[in-house]
Protein backbone atom coordinates (compact mmCIF):
# COMPACT_ATOMS: atom_id res chain seq x y z
CA UNK A 1 0.00 0.00 0.00
CA UNK A 2 1.48 3.57 -1.09
CA UNK A 3 1.90 6.13 1.39
CA UNK A 4 -1.53 8.36 -0.26
CA UNK A 5 -3.29 4.84 0.09
CA UNK A 6 -2.59 4.76 3.74
CA UNK A 7 -3.11 8.11 4.49
CA UNK A 8 -6.58 7.82 2.63
CA UNK A 9 -7.43 4.40 4.44
CA UNK A 10 -6.57 5.68 7.54
CA UNK A 11 -9.00 8.90 7.12
CA UNK A 12 -11.56 6.88 6.13
CA UNK A 13 -11.37 4.94 9.04
CA UNK A 14 -11.01 8.47 10.97
CA UNK A 15 -14.45 9.18 9.71
CA UNK A 16 -16.04 6.32 9.66
CA UNK A 17 -15.77 5.86 13.88
CA UNK A 18 -16.16 9.86 14.75
CA UNK A 19 -19.45 8.88 12.69
CA UNK A 20 -20.35 5.62 14.48
CA UNK A 21 -19.68 7.67 17.81
CA UNK A 22 -21.75 10.87 17.02
CA UNK A 23 -25.03 8.43 15.30
CA UNK A 24 -24.80 5.91 18.44
CA UNK A 25 -24.99 9.39 20.79
CA UNK A 26 -27.90 10.47 18.99
CA UNK A 27 -29.69 7.33 18.79
CA UNK A 28 -29.65 6.29 22.25
CA UNK A 29 -30.58 9.73 23.46
CA UNK A 30 -33.90 8.38 22.99
CA UNK A 31 -33.55 5.04 23.38
CA UNK A 32 -34.33 3.88 27.36
CA UNK A 33 -38.12 2.53 27.69
CA UNK A 34 -37.62 1.78 31.48
CA UNK A 35 -40.13 3.61 34.31
CA UNK A 36 -39.23 6.90 35.78
CA UNK A 37 -37.48 7.00 38.50
CA UNK A 38 -37.83 8.87 41.65
CA UNK A 39 -36.00 12.13 40.54
CA UNK A 40 -37.63 11.67 37.72
CA UNK A 41 -41.17 11.24 38.82
CA UNK A 42 -40.11 14.77 40.93
CA UNK A 43 -39.14 16.63 37.96
CA UNK A 44 -42.52 15.55 36.10
CA UNK A 45 -44.88 16.39 38.67
CA UNK A 46 -43.55 20.02 39.40
CA UNK A 47 -43.22 20.43 35.82
CA UNK A 48 -46.81 20.05 35.93
CA UNK A 49 -47.46 22.60 37.77
CA UNK A 50 -48.84 25.95 36.77
CA UNK A 51 -46.34 28.90 37.05
CA UNK A 52 -47.46 29.79 40.40
CA UNK A 53 -48.15 26.87 42.16
CA UNK A 54 -44.39 25.78 40.68
CA UNK A 55 -42.78 28.01 43.01
CA UNK A 56 -44.24 26.81 46.01
CA UNK A 57 -43.48 23.26 44.82
CA UNK A 58 -39.39 24.26 44.62
CA UNK A 59 -39.88 26.09 47.75
CA UNK A 60 -40.37 22.50 49.18
CA UNK A 61 -38.11 21.02 46.36
CA UNK A 62 -34.56 22.24 46.51
CA UNK A 63 -33.82 23.29 42.78
CA UNK A 64 -33.81 26.72 40.95
CA UNK A 65 -37.12 27.18 38.25
CA UNK A 66 -35.62 27.18 34.77
CA UNK A 67 -35.44 23.77 33.96
CA UNK A 68 -38.93 22.70 35.35
CA UNK A 69 -40.85 25.83 33.73
CA UNK A 70 -39.05 24.66 30.32
CA UNK A 71 -39.89 21.00 31.12
CA UNK A 72 -43.67 22.29 31.43
CA UNK A 73 -43.70 24.00 28.16
CA UNK A 74 -42.45 21.13 26.68
CA UNK A 75 -44.70 19.13 27.94
CA UNK A 76 -47.89 21.55 26.83
CA UNK A 77 -46.65 21.25 22.68
CA UNK A 78 -45.37 17.09 23.19
CA UNK A 79 -47.26 15.74 25.86
CA UNK A 80 -46.10 14.51 30.01
CA UNK A 81 -45.05 10.62 28.46
CA UNK A 82 -41.95 8.61 30.19
CA UNK A 83 -41.43 9.18 26.36
CA UNK A 84 -42.30 12.78 25.79
CA UNK A 85 -40.47 14.42 29.10
CA UNK A 86 -37.15 12.07 28.29
CA UNK A 87 -36.92 13.35 24.59
CA UNK A 88 -36.94 17.12 26.26
CA UNK A 89 -32.82 15.98 27.59
CA UNK A 90 -32.32 14.17 24.49
CA UNK A 91 -32.84 16.89 22.06
CA UNK A 92 -31.10 19.00 24.35
CA UNK A 93 -28.36 16.37 24.44
CA UNK A 94 -28.18 16.10 20.36
CA UNK A 95 -27.80 20.70 20.66
CA UNK A 96 -24.68 19.69 22.87
CA UNK A 97 -22.98 17.53 20.20
CA UNK A 98 -23.67 20.30 17.77
CA UNK A 99 -22.10 22.93 20.25
CA UNK A 100 -19.17 20.94 21.29
CA UNK A 101 -18.40 20.82 17.83
CA UNK A 102 -18.38 24.58 17.17
CA UNK A 103 -16.57 25.46 20.76
CA UNK A 104 -14.05 22.88 20.01
CA UNK A 105 -13.82 24.63 16.01
CA UNK A 106 -13.37 27.43 17.04
CA UNK A 107 -9.49 26.52 18.40
CA UNK A 108 -9.03 22.80 16.27
CA UNK A 109 -9.09 21.81 13.38
CA UNK A 110 -12.33 20.73 11.60
CA UNK A 111 -11.13 17.16 11.97
CA UNK A 112 -10.56 17.51 15.74
CA UNK A 113 -13.73 19.36 16.57
CA UNK A 114 -15.92 16.45 14.90
CA UNK A 115 -13.36 13.88 17.16
CA UNK A 116 -14.63 16.37 20.35
CA UNK A 117 -18.35 16.05 18.93
CA UNK A 118 -18.46 12.04 18.48
CA UNK A 119 -16.47 11.84 22.31
CA UNK A 120 -19.70 13.83 23.81
CA UNK A 121 -22.09 11.74 21.37
CA UNK A 122 -20.71 8.63 22.62
CA UNK A 123 -20.25 9.82 26.37
CA UNK A 124 -21.99 7.45 28.72
CA UNK A 125 -22.46 10.38 31.41
CA UNK A 126 -23.79 12.38 28.61
CA UNK A 127 -25.81 9.27 27.24
CA UNK A 128 -27.04 9.12 30.56
CA UNK A 129 -28.52 12.78 31.03
CA UNK A 130 -30.22 12.42 28.34
CA UNK A 131 -32.49 9.81 28.90
CA UNK A 132 -33.85 11.51 32.36
CA UNK A 133 -36.24 13.81 33.40
CA UNK A 134 -33.90 16.03 34.81
CA UNK A 135 -31.74 19.56 34.72
CA UNK A 136 -28.29 18.11 33.43
CA UNK A 137 -28.22 18.03 29.54
CA UNK A 138 -29.80 21.48 30.00
CA UNK A 139 -26.74 22.37 32.00
CA UNK A 140 -24.08 20.74 29.75
CA UNK A 141 -25.73 22.91 26.93
CA UNK A 142 -25.69 25.61 28.75
CA UNK A 143 -21.96 25.37 29.75
CA UNK A 144 -21.12 24.63 26.26
CA UNK A 145 -23.10 28.10 25.49
CA UNK A 146 -21.22 29.77 28.12
CA UNK A 147 -17.23 28.78 26.87
CA UNK A 148 -18.97 29.58 23.19
CA UNK A 149 -20.45 33.30 23.97
CA UNK A 150 -16.59 34.07 26.53
CA UNK A 151 -14.92 33.42 23.26
CA UNK A 152 -17.64 35.72 21.17
CA UNK A 153 -16.91 38.21 23.64
CA UNK A 154 -12.67 37.80 24.06
CA UNK A 155 -12.84 38.37 19.90
CA UNK A 156 -15.35 40.73 19.55
CA UNK A 157 -16.48 42.99 22.48
CA UNK A 158 -19.89 44.67 21.53
CA UNK A 159 -23.21 44.50 23.37
CA UNK A 160 -24.70 41.52 21.49
CA UNK A 161 -21.79 38.95 22.62
CA UNK A 162 -22.02 40.36 26.05
CA UNK A 163 -25.72 40.34 26.40
CA UNK A 164 -25.32 36.70 25.53
CA UNK A 165 -22.55 35.98 27.63
CA UNK A 166 -23.99 36.94 30.76
CA UNK A 167 -27.45 35.56 29.76
CA UNK A 168 -26.11 31.82 29.53
CA UNK A 169 -24.35 32.61 32.90
CA UNK A 170 -27.84 33.79 34.55
CA UNK A 171 -29.67 30.71 32.84
CA UNK A 172 -26.58 28.63 34.94
CA UNK A 173 -27.29 29.96 38.10
CA UNK A 174 -31.53 29.45 37.69
CA UNK A 175 -30.81 25.73 36.81
CA UNK A 176 -28.77 24.29 39.22
CA UNK A 177 -26.87 25.90 42.30
CA UNK A 178 -23.71 24.64 41.82
CA UNK A 179 -23.60 27.32 39.17
CA UNK A 180 -22.94 29.47 41.79
CA UNK A 181 -19.47 28.37 42.35
CA UNK A 182 -18.71 28.71 38.53
CA UNK A 183 -19.91 32.14 38.50
CA UNK A 184 -17.78 32.93 40.86
CA UNK A 185 -14.67 30.74 39.82
CA UNK A 186 -15.51 32.86 36.87
CA UNK A 187 -15.72 36.47 38.41
CA UNK A 188 -12.01 35.84 40.35
CA UNK A 189 -10.36 34.80 37.06
CA UNK A 190 -11.47 38.08 35.27
CA UNK A 191 -10.72 39.83 38.65
CA UNK A 192 -7.10 38.16 38.35
CA UNK A 193 -7.07 38.51 35.04
CA UNK A 194 -8.07 42.53 35.17
CA UNK A 195 -4.51 42.94 37.16
CA UNK A 196 -2.32 41.47 34.44
CA UNK A 197 -3.25 42.91 31.94
CA UNK A 198 -3.74 46.77 30.41
CA UNK A 199 -4.92 49.31 27.96
CA UNK A 200 -8.17 47.89 25.98
CA UNK A 201 -7.74 44.91 27.17
CA UNK A 202 -8.07 45.45 30.61
CA UNK A 203 -11.07 47.90 29.48
CA UNK A 204 -12.74 44.85 27.90
CA UNK A 205 -11.97 42.47 30.84
CA UNK A 206 -13.29 45.13 33.41
CA UNK A 207 -16.67 45.33 30.78
CA UNK A 208 -16.82 41.19 31.22
CA UNK A 209 -16.89 41.81 35.15
CA UNK A 210 -19.58 43.82 35.06
CA UNK A 211 -21.66 41.62 32.96
CA UNK A 212 -21.11 38.66 35.50
CA UNK A 213 -22.18 40.82 38.16
CA UNK A 214 -25.24 41.61 36.14
CA UNK A 215 -25.72 37.83 35.58
CA UNK A 216 -26.70 37.67 39.07
CA UNK A 217 -29.29 40.08 38.92
CA UNK A 218 -32.22 37.19 37.18
CA UNK A 219 -30.97 35.06 40.38
CA UNK A 220 -31.92 37.90 42.72
CA UNK A 221 -35.14 37.69 42.39
CA UNK A 222 -35.02 33.84 43.12
CA UNK A 223 -32.90 34.96 46.19
CA UNK A 224 -35.65 34.84 48.72
CA UNK A 225 -36.74 31.35 47.85
CA UNK A 226 -32.75 29.89 47.97
CA UNK A 227 -32.28 31.12 51.27
CA UNK A 228 -35.72 29.43 52.59
CA UNK A 229 -34.72 26.15 50.51
CA UNK A 230 -31.13 27.28 52.15
CA UNK A 231 -32.65 26.37 55.52
CA UNK A 232 -34.98 24.35 54.93
CA UNK A 233 -34.09 21.79 52.21
CA UNK A 234 -30.56 20.85 52.20
CA UNK A 235 -30.03 17.47 51.17
CA UNK A 236 -31.20 14.95 53.70
CA UNK A 237 -30.86 12.17 51.44
CA UNK A 238 -27.02 11.92 52.08
CA UNK A 239 -24.00 12.57 54.32
CA UNK A 240 -21.05 15.23 53.10
CA UNK A 241 -18.39 13.62 50.76
CA UNK A 242 -14.35 13.27 51.72
CA UNK A 243 -12.45 15.38 48.86
CA UNK A 244 -11.21 11.45 47.52
CA UNK A 245 -15.22 10.40 47.21
CA UNK A 246 -15.67 13.25 45.32
CA UNK A 247 -13.23 12.30 42.50
CA UNK A 248 -14.12 8.82 43.01
CA UNK A 249 -17.88 9.14 42.25
CA UNK A 250 -17.19 11.98 39.57
CA UNK A 251 -15.06 9.11 37.61
CA UNK A 252 -17.99 6.70 38.39
CA UNK A 253 -20.75 9.20 36.75
CA UNK A 254 -18.38 9.74 33.42
CA UNK A 255 -17.75 6.27 33.57
CA UNK A 256 -21.43 5.59 33.09
CA UNK A 257 -22.00 4.02 36.68
CA UNK A 258 -20.88 0.96 38.35
CA UNK A 259 -19.21 -2.23 36.88
CA UNK A 260 -16.55 -3.23 34.95
CA UNK A 261 -16.84 -1.39 31.86
CA UNK A 262 -17.72 1.73 33.13
CA UNK A 263 -14.61 1.40 35.25
CA UNK A 264 -12.82 1.04 32.44
CA UNK A 265 -14.06 3.84 30.48
CA UNK A 266 -13.33 6.30 33.56
CA UNK A 267 -9.60 5.10 33.22
CA UNK A 268 -9.88 5.45 29.48
CA UNK A 269 -10.74 9.00 30.05
CA UNK A 270 -8.82 9.82 33.00
CA UNK A 271 -5.86 8.79 30.37
CA UNK A 272 -7.09 10.62 27.57
CA UNK A 273 -7.41 13.87 29.78
CA UNK A 274 -4.30 13.59 31.42
CA UNK A 275 -2.75 13.53 27.89
CA UNK A 276 -4.57 16.41 26.58
CA UNK A 277 -3.60 18.43 29.55
CA UNK A 278 -0.43 17.76 31.02
CA UNK A 279 1.61 17.49 27.38
CA UNK A 280 2.77 20.48 25.41
CA UNK A 281 4.65 20.39 21.64
CA UNK A 282 8.33 21.07 21.87
CA UNK A 283 8.46 24.00 19.37
CA UNK A 284 12.19 23.00 18.15
CA UNK A 285 11.64 18.92 18.28
CA UNK A 286 7.69 18.82 17.16
CA UNK A 287 7.25 16.26 19.29
CA UNK A 288 5.47 15.86 22.75
CA UNK A 289 6.47 16.73 26.63
CA UNK A 290 5.32 16.59 29.90
CA UNK A 291 4.37 19.54 30.73
CA UNK A 292 1.17 21.90 31.29
CA UNK A 293 -0.44 21.96 27.62
CA UNK A 294 0.61 24.55 25.73
CA UNK A 295 -3.14 25.78 24.36
CA UNK A 296 -4.22 28.72 25.88
CA UNK A 297 -7.72 28.22 26.02
CA UNK A 298 -7.76 24.43 27.50
CA UNK A 299 -5.74 25.65 29.96
CA UNK A 300 -7.91 28.58 30.82
CA UNK A 301 -10.99 26.02 30.73
CA UNK A 302 -9.33 23.32 32.71
CA UNK A 303 -8.56 25.68 35.71
CA UNK A 304 -11.91 27.14 35.22
CA UNK A 305 -13.45 23.65 35.77
CA UNK A 306 -10.90 22.52 38.92
CA UNK A 307 -11.59 25.51 40.54
CA UNK A 308 -15.36 25.35 40.82
CA UNK A 309 -15.25 21.31 41.69
CA UNK A 310 -12.13 22.31 44.39
CA UNK A 311 -14.97 25.58 45.61
CA UNK A 312 -18.20 23.43 45.32
CA UNK A 313 -17.01 20.40 46.89
CA UNK A 314 -15.40 22.37 49.81
CA UNK A 315 -18.15 23.84 50.52
CA UNK A 316 -20.00 20.74 50.41
CA UNK A 317 -17.99 19.50 53.17
CA UNK A 318 -17.98 22.55 55.08
CA UNK A 319 -21.47 22.75 55.08
CA UNK A 320 -22.30 19.01 55.59
CA UNK A 321 -24.32 18.92 52.29
CA UNK A 322 -24.18 15.60 49.93
CA UNK A 323 -21.85 15.11 46.66
CA UNK A 324 -23.13 13.38 43.89
CA UNK A 325 -21.37 12.38 40.90
CA UNK A 326 -23.69 14.81 38.70
CA UNK A 327 -22.05 16.91 39.82
CA UNK A 328 -19.20 16.68 37.87
CA UNK A 329 -20.78 17.92 35.24
CA UNK A 330 -19.05 21.54 35.58
CA UNK A 331 -15.97 19.25 34.74
CA UNK A 332 -17.36 17.47 32.08
CA UNK A 333 -16.88 19.85 28.94
CA UNK A 334 -12.84 19.79 30.16
CA UNK A 335 -12.95 16.19 30.20
CA UNK A 336 -14.35 16.13 26.38
CA UNK A 337 -11.94 18.96 24.80
CA UNK A 338 -9.01 17.69 26.69
CA UNK A 339 -9.49 14.02 25.38
CA UNK A 340 -10.14 15.05 21.86
CA UNK A 341 -6.52 16.87 22.33
CA UNK A 342 -5.13 13.89 23.75
CA UNK A 343 -5.90 11.74 21.30
CA UNK A 344 -5.45 14.06 18.75
CA UNK A 345 -1.54 14.36 19.81
CA UNK A 346 -0.80 10.71 19.28
CA UNK A 347 -0.28 8.96 16.23
CA UNK A 348 -2.24 8.27 13.80
CA UNK A 349 -2.33 4.30 14.04
CA UNK A 350 -2.21 4.59 17.92
CA UNK A 351 -5.21 7.18 17.96
CA UNK A 352 -7.36 5.18 15.56
CA UNK A 353 -6.74 2.33 17.86
CA UNK A 354 -7.62 4.06 21.14
CA UNK A 355 -10.74 5.60 19.73
CA UNK A 356 -12.30 2.76 18.51
CA UNK A 357 -11.69 1.13 21.60
CA UNK A 358 -12.76 3.84 23.56
CA UNK A 359 -16.04 3.91 21.33
CA UNK A 360 -16.69 0.00 22.25
CA UNK A 361 -15.91 0.31 25.83
CA UNK A 362 -18.51 3.66 25.94
CA UNK A 363 -20.86 1.44 23.90
CA UNK A 364 -20.89 -1.68 26.61
CA UNK A 365 -20.90 0.70 29.47
CA UNK A 366 -24.33 2.32 27.79
CA UNK A 367 -25.98 -0.79 27.22
CA UNK A 368 -25.33 -1.90 30.38
CA UNK A 369 -26.98 0.64 32.24
CA UNK A 370 -29.69 1.88 29.91
CA UNK A 371 -30.43 -2.26 29.72
CA UNK A 372 -30.96 -1.43 33.55
CA UNK A 373 -34.49 -0.52 35.34
CA UNK A 374 -33.01 2.56 37.21
CA UNK A 375 -35.95 1.56 40.36
CA UNK A 376 -37.66 -1.41 41.11
CA UNK A 377 -41.25 0.24 40.92
CA UNK A 378 -42.16 -0.86 37.32
CA UNK A 379 -41.96 -4.78 38.56
CA UNK A 380 -43.89 -4.16 41.47
CA UNK A 381 -46.12 -1.88 39.79
CA UNK A 382 -47.15 -4.43 37.39
CA UNK A 383 -47.70 -7.78 40.13
CA UNK A 384 -49.91 -5.27 41.86
CA UNK A 385 -52.32 -4.61 38.54
CA UNK A 386 -51.76 -8.43 37.70
CA UNK A 387 -52.70 -9.49 41.32
CA UNK A 388 -55.11 -6.66 42.60
CA UNK A 389 -58.07 -4.75 42.52
CA UNK A 390 -58.65 -1.29 41.87
CA UNK A 391 -59.54 0.63 44.86
CA UNK A 392 -56.84 -1.56 47.17
CA UNK A 393 -54.72 0.40 49.46
CA UNK A 394 -50.61 0.86 48.46
CA UNK A 395 -48.74 2.32 50.71
CA UNK A 396 -45.29 3.48 50.19
CA UNK A 397 -42.30 3.43 52.79
CA UNK A 398 -40.38 5.28 52.72
CA UNK A 399 -42.01 8.21 50.66
CA UNK A 400 -39.20 8.28 48.39
CA UNK A 401 -40.42 5.06 46.57
CA UNK A 402 -43.85 6.51 46.32
CA UNK A 403 -43.15 9.19 43.23
CA UNK A 404 -42.48 6.35 40.78
CA UNK A 405 -45.40 4.29 41.98
CA UNK A 406 -48.14 6.85 41.98
CA UNK A 407 -47.04 7.70 38.67
CA UNK A 408 -47.45 4.11 37.51
CA UNK A 409 -50.27 3.37 39.43
CA UNK A 410 -52.40 6.56 39.04
CA UNK A 411 -56.17 7.21 40.30
CA UNK A 412 -57.23 3.63 40.47
CA UNK A 413 -55.28 2.74 43.68
CA UNK A 414 -55.93 4.29 47.32
CA UNK A 415 -52.17 5.66 47.56
CA UNK A 416 -50.22 6.64 51.02
CA UNK A 417 -46.53 7.35 51.89
CA UNK A 418 -44.99 7.05 54.83
CA UNK A 419 -44.58 9.13 57.49
CA UNK A 420 -46.75 11.95 55.88
CA UNK A 421 -49.76 9.83 54.71
CA UNK A 422 -50.18 11.84 51.69
CA UNK A 423 -50.47 10.68 48.08
CA UNK A 424 -46.94 10.56 47.74
CA UNK A 425 -47.12 11.94 44.35
CA UNK A 426 -43.87 13.94 44.87
CA UNK A 427 -41.10 14.50 48.03
CA UNK A 428 -41.53 17.12 50.45
CA UNK A 429 -38.15 17.84 51.30
CA UNK A 430 -38.86 20.64 53.63
CA UNK A 431 -37.64 19.91 56.97
CA UNK A 432 -37.34 16.35 55.81
CA UNK A 433 -34.89 15.00 58.00
CA UNK A 434 -36.63 16.61 61.26
CA UNK A 435 -40.09 14.92 60.18
CA UNK A 436 -38.47 11.89 59.99
CA UNK A 437 -36.71 11.52 62.69
CA UNK A 438 -39.84 12.13 65.13
CA UNK A 439 -42.17 9.56 62.90
CA UNK A 440 -43.59 6.89 64.40
CA UNK A 441 -44.33 3.20 62.93
CA UNK A 442 -46.97 2.85 65.24
CA UNK A 443 -48.80 5.63 64.64
CA UNK A 444 -48.69 5.38 61.22
CA UNK A 445 -49.99 1.83 60.86
CA UNK A 446 -53.05 3.15 63.11
CA UNK A 447 -53.57 6.04 61.01
CA UNK A 448 -52.84 3.75 57.64
CA UNK A 449 -55.81 1.18 58.88
CA UNK A 450 -58.03 4.10 59.74
CA UNK A 451 -57.96 5.99 56.19
CA UNK A 452 -57.99 2.83 54.09
CA UNK A 453 -61.00 2.14 52.55
CA UNK A 454 -59.96 -0.94 51.11
CA UNK A 455 -62.01 -3.80 51.03
CA UNK A 456 -59.65 -6.54 49.50
CA UNK A 457 -55.63 -5.71 49.82
CA UNK A 458 -53.19 -3.82 51.63
CA UNK A 459 -50.22 -3.45 49.50
CA UNK A 460 -47.14 -2.74 51.27
CA UNK A 461 -43.83 -1.42 49.15
CA UNK A 462 -41.18 -1.15 51.40
CA UNK A 463 -36.92 -1.01 51.75
CA UNK A 464 -34.76 0.01 54.53
CA UNK A 465 -31.80 2.22 54.49
CA UNK A 466 -32.97 5.50 53.46
CA UNK A 467 -30.86 7.80 55.04
CA UNK A 468 -32.83 9.87 58.33
CA UNK A 469 -35.11 6.68 58.06
CA UNK A 470 -32.94 3.52 59.63
CA UNK A 471 -35.20 0.61 60.16
CA UNK A 472 -38.34 2.13 60.68
CA UNK A 473 -39.87 0.74 57.34
CA UNK A 474 -39.45 -2.77 58.68
CA UNK A 475 -40.59 -1.78 61.83
CA UNK A 476 -43.52 -0.51 59.99
CA UNK A 477 -44.38 -4.07 58.43
CA UNK A 478 -43.94 -5.53 61.74
CA UNK A 479 -46.67 -3.27 62.85
CA UNK A 480 -48.83 -4.58 60.11
CA UNK A 481 -48.24 -8.02 60.64
CA UNK A 482 -49.52 -7.64 64.53
CA UNK A 483 -52.71 -5.98 63.17
CA UNK A 484 -53.08 -7.84 59.72
CA UNK A 485 -51.37 -11.25 59.83
CA UNK A 486 -47.88 -12.10 58.23
CA UNK A 487 -48.42 -11.26 54.74
CA UNK A 488 -47.31 -12.26 51.36
CA UNK A 489 -43.90 -11.47 49.87
CA UNK A 490 -44.78 -11.42 46.14
CA UNK A 491 -41.44 -9.33 45.17
CA UNK A 492 -38.10 -9.29 47.24
CA UNK A 493 -35.85 -6.31 47.22
CA UNK A 494 -33.06 -7.05 44.28
CA UNK A 495 -30.16 -4.46 44.55
CA UNK A 496 -28.40 -6.16 41.88
CA UNK A 497 -30.42 -5.19 38.86
CA UNK A 498 -31.68 -1.87 40.36
CA UNK A 499 -30.77 1.58 41.37
CA UNK A 500 -33.79 1.46 43.75
CA UNK A 501 -34.88 -1.65 44.58
CA UNK A 502 -38.13 -2.24 46.94
CA UNK A 503 -40.07 -5.38 48.48
CA UNK A 504 -44.38 -5.82 47.86
CA UNK A 505 -45.91 -7.58 50.50
CA UNK A 506 -49.69 -8.46 50.14
CA UNK A 507 -52.11 -8.79 53.09
CA UNK A 508 -54.94 -10.22 51.42
CA UNK A 509 -58.99 -9.92 52.39
CA UNK A 510 -57.22 -8.53 56.00
CA UNK A 511 -61.01 -7.41 56.92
Amino acid sequence: MSIVEKVAFQNRTFWLLVSIGILFGVVFNFLPMTPLWLDEAQSASIAGENFSSLIDALRRDGHPPLYYILLGFWADLFGSSDTSLRAFSGMLSVGTIFLTWLVARIHLSNRDAFLAAALIASSPFSIRYATEVRMYSLLIFLLLLFYLNFYKVIQESNYKNRFFYSLSLACMLLTHYWSLFFVLTVFLYLLFDSRRVTGERRKQVHSLIVWTVGAIIPFLLWMPVFLEQLAHTGTPWAKAPRPTVVLALTLEAFGGGKGSEALLVAVAISLLVCLGIFTRVNTKTLGLEVGLSDLTWLRQVFILSVCTMVIGSSVSLLTDTAFQGRYGVFFFPVVIFASAVGLSRLPVKAGLLLLGIFLLLCSVSVARELSRDRTQIGEIAQVVIDNGQRGDTVVFCPDQLAPAGNRLLGDDYEIFAYPTLDNGKRIDWYDYKERNLDASPLFFADELLRLSSSQNNIWLIWIDGFETYGNQCGFFRSELNRRLGNGETLVNADGDDYYNPANLVRYKNYQ
